[in-house]
């Protein structure tokens, strides 16, 4: 008999489960409230006596009256006296889109319908109505109208006149805009028709990237506020109710950019540019660098639109920029953006420059008109390097190298001869005549093999040093090549304190191009790039060659036969 129990149990629950869950045939929908503020949200609960999918209810069909905030679903299964019970429960929250009589459609989930349902919709932006309610918004937009890539200030305001639990106050972005919050929100109370409202601020930053109509979304609040109710314990526990609020949308018209505007687009209430120096630009010397840094300044646009600043400069000056630094902050109810680039100026040689002036065009938004930010002209005065030695584009030859006849400078032959005898010609005649004395004098130093000691040639040290040169390049050290470089040109042009001032003595474009590079990345705190390496050793070699071709065009012996 047990056995025959656990058989007809085992049976009524196989019936029960077999039960199938498609037997779906009836539809609800239904409102919490009825008439409803146009800036009021809606609940719309819709319930199917079935276990049915998330997205077998479809939302669009609520899109061309209502705004859909979001969809729950949840389901729910009940069993009584072995009877199965199974509903699935959509929970819709909607904002009306305009006020007058709506209508939410029959809805169709799985071909079963539900019924229409009419909703009255009541103005919501009537004085009379906010002076009754405990929840409302205000949205602001200044200035109300203006140009593309120009900022707008859009102020959204919450009034409350009822305690708030929690809340949470949105903005949903847009295409085309870029929309930041200004700040924090800040708070303040306010007695409007003897009605105490606590009201909360928000700011954003509008800055549409088209022209033309656009819609500013209306902000929505949700959260929960306290009942007046009383309850147990004193109202301790006082029930909190949900509350959704919609504030209106804002209309904008933004205007294009002006036909035919010949410059770079840049709207704005105010435009500055300044300039600030390391030093005086009166302690100008060759060689030595003088940091520039100019700041541009623009109110009320994003730093996007800023312009990079055109520096124009002598061409015996040269200029060594930083990376700009580019940032916008938030003040007043307005952002303002800067761009900051930074220049270390060098002059290769000494004299009276004139650094042209730098002017910004913008488009003042308030007249209508095109100005400019501008830094003037300013004349600086260079002083010569007490270091340096005297420039000389011709290589420098070694001390025992004669120059032939035919390579000398000739003169008038009318010109008597004392005004034709160079000073340096004097000069080597002395030391001819004091090294040919010291041969006769000294006698001479004789090594293990019984030959005399041959003096090391200044051409074994320029080999040593072009070597180094070369092998500090391949390894690409920023510090010794610097050094490096500078030691071998040594041999073949004046001394120089820095390699900098070698520009102006070589005279060579690759030359200028490669240091300028060098150095544009050691003021940037940049690596090197093995290509710029390579390109330099390629014209140190190729170099190198020509001023030795350059000494056995004139018949001179080859400077460096071993090499």
């Amino acid at each position: 008999m047990f056995y025959q129990l656990n058989y007809r149990f085992l049976f009524c629950l196989f019936v029960f489960l077999s039960q199938p869950v498609w037997a779906f045939d009836t539809l609800t929908a239904s409102v919490d409230k009825n008439p409803v503020m146009a800036d009021e949200s809606i609940t719309l609960t819709v319930v199917a006596n079935a276990s049915l999918p998330r997205d077998a209810f479809d939302t669009s069909v609520l899109e061309k009256d209502f705004k859909v905030i979001r969809t729950s679903v949840s389901s729910h299964t009940q069993i009584i006296n072995l009877s199965r019970t199974i509903t699935t429960t959509w929970t819709t929250l909607l904002f009306p889109r305009r006020e007058g009589l709506l209508t939410i459609p029959a809805l169709n989930v799985n071909n079963i319908l539900s019924d229409e349902i009419e909703l009255m919709v009541m103005p919501a932006n009537t004085s009379a109505n906010e002076d009754m309610r405990d929840i409302f918004m205000t949205t602001e937009l200044s200035p109300d109208n203006g140009y593309v890539m120009q900022q707008f200030t859009y102020t959204v305001k919450l009034y409350l006149a009822v305690e708030l639990e929690r809340g949470s106050l949105q903005v949903q972005p847009l295409e085309n805009v870029i929309m930041e919050q200004m700040g924090e929100d800040t708070e303040a109370n306010i007695i409007q028709n003897g009605k105490r409202y606590r009201v909360v601020e928000r700011q954003y930053s509008i800055i549409p990237q088209v022209s033309g109509p656009l819609t500013l979304p209306a902000p929505i609040f949700e959260g929960a506020v306290r009942t007046r109710n009383r309850g147990s314990f004193g109202g301790l526990f006082n029930p909190s109710k949900p509350v959704n609020q919609l504030g209106p949308e804002v209309f904008l018209d933004v205007k294009p950019i002006p036909a035919n505007y010949p410059h770079a687009w840049l709207p704005s209430e105010s435009v500055t540019i300044d300039e600030q120096w390391s030093d005086s630009p009166d302690n100008f010397v060759v060689g030595e660098p003088i940091t520039r840094t100019m700041t541009l300044s623009a109110l009320g646009v994003d730093q996007s639109v800023l312009p990079e600043l055109e520096l124009r400069l002598p061409p015996d000056v040269k200029a060594y920029s930083d990376q700009a630094q580019i940032n916008s902050v938030a003040r007043d109810r307005n952002v303002i953006s800067q761009r900051v680039e930074t220049y270390a100026l060098v002059p290769s040689r000494a004299g009276t420059f004139v650094l042209p002036d730098i002017k910004v065009p913008w488009f003042n938004t308030l007249t209508g008109t095109t100005e400019f930010a501008t830094i003037p002209a300013r004349s600086i005065q260079v002083r010569p390097n007490p270091a340096s030695a005297t420039a000389n584009t011709q290589p420098v030859l070694p001390q025992n190298v004669t120059i032939p006849a035919h390579t000398q400078v000739q003169h008038d032959l009318n010109t008597p001869w004392y005004q034709r005898v160079l000073y340096w010609q004097v000069l080597s005649g002395v030391l001819l005549t004091l090294l040919l004395w010291a041969g006769f004098t000294r006698p001479t130093k004789v090594v293990s093999e019984g030959k005399p000691e041959k003096t090391q040639a200044r051409s074994i040290d320029e080999t040593e040093q072009y070597q180094y040169l070369l092998n500090a390049l391949k390894a690409e050290q920023a510090d010794t090549v610097e050094q490096a470089l500078l030691n071998w040109l040594t041999y073949w042009y004046p001394k120089q304190p820095k390699l900098v001032q070698y520009v102006g003595v070589i005279k060579n474009d690759e030359f200028a191009q490669w240091l300028n590079e060098f150095y544009a990345h050691r003021y940037q705190h940049n690596t090197v790039s093995s290509s710029q390496y390579q390109t330099i050793a390629k014209w140190v070699t190729e170099h190198r060659k020509q001023l030795v071709e350059q000494l056995k065009s004139k018949g001179l012996p080859e400077l460096y036969p071993n090499t």
